[in-house]
């Protein structure tokens, strides 16, 4: 009863109070890639916790495995997890509902797949077949003419990622805004970042009634942004990320394609700022040891929990 109550006060805190202090934490801006881990670390976590809770409920299952695999006896194992204060059915039910929740991400996440696939196809074959002539920057750039001003990356596999900037951002943008811009969009394909919008966006449509799925999925986009931003200005200077960013935003709306990650993304307004008012931040070895702590240890902590009796109870089936 004690892991079961456990794992739902855990699951709790770490999608209120938690996740608003996350939100709210002023770091974060300052070192938004050890953020964005941290957020994704909490999202696993958050989703292992709900899961483990549903296979304790459904205890027949949970004891027989746990007695089986870690060669413990049963009727100790049934003290540990059961009990009569479970509520009759609920044993039933619970399977039921995890089957639920999986089939809610595992559809959703196929579907954005097969559509993002599709999309990023017809990009990368548009861009390269209709590329105005001249190159700009490596080999991974396309210019493709059009009048509103537009620069985004099209993720691909080995050498078939696409970096396309529009004709208009072209003529728009200054020499140094220009290798700016695309500097913004090589650090999202370097940091994988259209796999954190693909999951955010996944959440956000299988579970929009939940208030952390929908807090991950804007924190998850402004963060990524961020960190683009630093990526950019540490090599050519923030006055000019954000000069590229104002260019790109005061002209009126612009070329954007959902899933793929733009210039002129979430927040433009907050990241002008950002980048004028201070010098964006290099993560201290202290900061990314948090980030890569955080990332390993909190999503296997509900794990950990669940399995302490187990642990414990292990051998006892010969009475030792």
């Amino acid at each position: 009863m004690f892991i079961i109550v456990g794992l739902l006060v855990y699951a709790l805190l770490l999608g209120g109070p938690v996740a608003r202090l996350l939100a709210r934490a002023r770091w974060a801006s300052r070192f938004p890639q050890t953020a964005l881990r941290c957020w994704q670390a909490c999202a696993v976590s958050l989703f292992a916790a709900v899961a483990s809770l549903l296979l304790l409920l459904g205890h027949d299952a949970w004891e027989h495995s746990v007695a089986w695999l870690f060669d413990a006896d049963m009727w100790k194992v049934h003290a540990a997890y059961g009990g009569h204060w479970l509520v009759e059915g609920i044993n039933q039910t619970a399977p039921w509902v995890l089957s639920l929740g999986v089939f809610a991400l595992v559809v959703p996440t196929l579907w954005h797949l097969v559509r993002l696939r599709r999309e990023r196809r017809r990009h990368r074959l548009t861009a390269d077949a209709v590329s105005a002539p001249g190159r700009i920057g490596d080999g991974d750039v396309r210019v493709l003419p059009h009048s509103a001003p537009a620069v985004f990356c099209v993720p691909g596999g080995r050498n078939g990622s696409r970096i396309v900037v529009t004709t208009a951002a072209v003529e728009m943008l200054s020499e140094r805004e220009l290798a700016a811009a695309l500097e913004h969009e090589r650090a999202h394909l370097k940091y994988r970042h259209h796999r954190a919008f693909l999951t955010a966006d996944v959440l956000l449509w299988a579970f929009r009634w939940s208030r952390f799925a929908r807090m991950y999925a804007r924190q998850v986009r402004r963060l990524a942004e961020m960190a683009a931003d630093d990526e950019a200005a540490r090599k050519y200077g923030r006055r000019h990320v954000a000069s590229a960013l104002l260019e790109m935003c005061q002209v009126g709306p612009t070329v954007l394609t959902p899933g793929l990650p733009a210039l002129t993304g979430t927040d433009p307004a907050e990241r002008v700022r950002r980048l004028i008012k201070a010098a964006p931040s290099r993560a201290k070895a202290w900061g990314f040891a948090l980030g890569v702590a955080v990332s390993a240890v909190v999503p296997v902590l509900p794990l950990l929990l669940a399995l302490t009796p187990a642990f414990l109870l292990a051998g006892t089936a010969h009475g030792c």
